[in-house]
């Protein structure tokens, strides 16, 4: 059969849209494959179309694993990056842990995310990634991510990386036992990066002029903040930290602040990184 002139295609192009609004993403995808008209209707069109909604993807060379929800576990096989191509099409992913993250993974990922609408809200790199920060930031803007996870891996950023758009539109960061940010990192963190959650865990360099330095522009209005998680083997006096500052005493461990703003602190709620899948929530 001659699929490129039935007579499918005598109907109105906003009629077969609705049709294929009522299929599954598999479904999508099967009709994507039959003919090329098809294909490009449904590619100019996928905005209006059903995706796969995966809760996370963890990715290395050798292996490959995908959890729909914390009981759903999918092998996903890994012979070589073009085998993988089709299950990372017209995917909405909350976490992506990629393993050693080079050059050519980051490519095909970003080539993905730009064609065939692979989408992650967080990218967790763990133990170590030779891809640049600039390919790296490519990725994030092309999967429309938010959130980015440094976790025992060094990251080597500098302040210079936060002028990439990529870095620079991210809503959370987090580093985990990173001692490749230096102090000139920290001084500048705040002024030049806008994401308003951080966690830093085992973060040995971070000084304590940054902590104070960060309760201090929060109270006086002029950086806006949701979330903190600060975890170091440094000997902070917390006394010096808030010395002078507008932090109020309710008992022996707990102060409450409440900036020029009127935004009090809340009880803002981060998934333990250690423990469990890492969306930074």
């Amino acid at each position: 059969m001659d699929l490129e002139n039935s007579t499918i295609f005598q109907l109105p192009s906003e009629l077969i849209i609705q049709v294929l609004k009522n299929c599954t993403f598999q479904e999508c995808y099967k009709v994507r494959l039959t003919c090329k008209t098809l294909k490009k209707l449904i590619e100019e069109n996928l905005k209006y179309l059903a995706s796969t909604e995966i809760y996370h993807i963890d990715l290395a060379r050798r292996r490959g694993r995908a959890w729909r929800n914390f009981s759903w576990c999918d092998p996903i096989p890994f012979e070589s990056i073009e085998y993988i191509s089709k299950f990372f099409c017209f995917v909405n992913v909350k976490v992506l842990t990629v393993n050693k993250l080079d050059e050519e993974l980051c490519a095909f990922l970003t080539e993905n995310a730009q064609k065939n609408m692979l989408r992650f809200e967080q990218l967790r790199l763990f133990h170590s990634f030779s891809a640049s920060h600039e390919s790296i930031c490519q990725l994030l803007l092309a999967a429309k991510c938010r959130v980015i996870n440094f976790e025992a891996a060094e990251s080597n950023l500098q302040p210079i990386n936060f002028e990439l758009e990529g870095f620079k539109k991210l809503n959370s960061l987090c580093f985990e036992m990173d001692d490749s940010i230096d102090e000139e990192f920290y001084d500048s963190i705040l002024n030049n990066c806008q994401a308003k959650k951080f966690i830093f865990h085992s973060c040995d360099k971070i000084p304590q002029r940054f902590v104070r330095n960060m309760f201090e522009q929060w109270l006086i209005g002029s950086r806006e903040l949701e979330a903190v998680r600060i975890t170091t083997n440094q000997n902070f006096n917390f006394g010096d930290i808030i010395s002078g500052l507008n932090i109020q005493n309710v008992d022996s461990s707990t102060w409450t602040m409440k900036n020029v703003k009127e935004d009090k602190v809340n009880d803002h709620h981060i998934e333990d990184i250690l423990y469990k899948i890492p969306f930074i929530e």
